[in-house]
């Protein structure tokens, strides 16, 4: 008994972005637990949608729970917002990059699996 409750206390302390995100070289950004890259010129941030329908995590702002077991992503929307935000490393597509993201860090469109 003493060894499950350890495993769920620790399964439930660790915050963060998704395994599957990270697992494929994904920066992780805690200021909002989630992952995000550069994929194809583009880029990427991990989101939840279908989460949301078991979490509260629709509160206007791109975060992420630690939650949700589905790798959702979405294409980030660049400092105009008609396009995407352009990309060549992961390091430019963090949220704590004004540059690229002076208004707002969103989504382009929907949350996919």
């Amino acid at each position: 008994m003493k060894c499950v409750l350890i495993v769920l206390f620790v399964a439930v302390a660790v915050e963060g972005c998704n395994h599957t995100f990270m697992k494929n070289g994904a920066i992780c950004y805690s200021g909002n637990n989630c992952a995000f890259g550069c994929h194809n010129g583009n880029c990427w941030s991990q989101c939840d949608a279908v989460c949301c329908l078991t979490t509260d995590c629709l509160d206007g702002d791109l975060s992420c729970t630690s939650g949700c077991a589905l790798p959702e992503w979405c294409w980030v929307v660049g400092n105009s917002y008609d396009s995407r935000a352009t990309c060549k490393t992961n390091d430019e597509c963090g949220p704590d990059n004004f540059i690229k993201f002076p208004y707002k860090y969103s989504c382009s469109g929907a949350c996919s699996v």
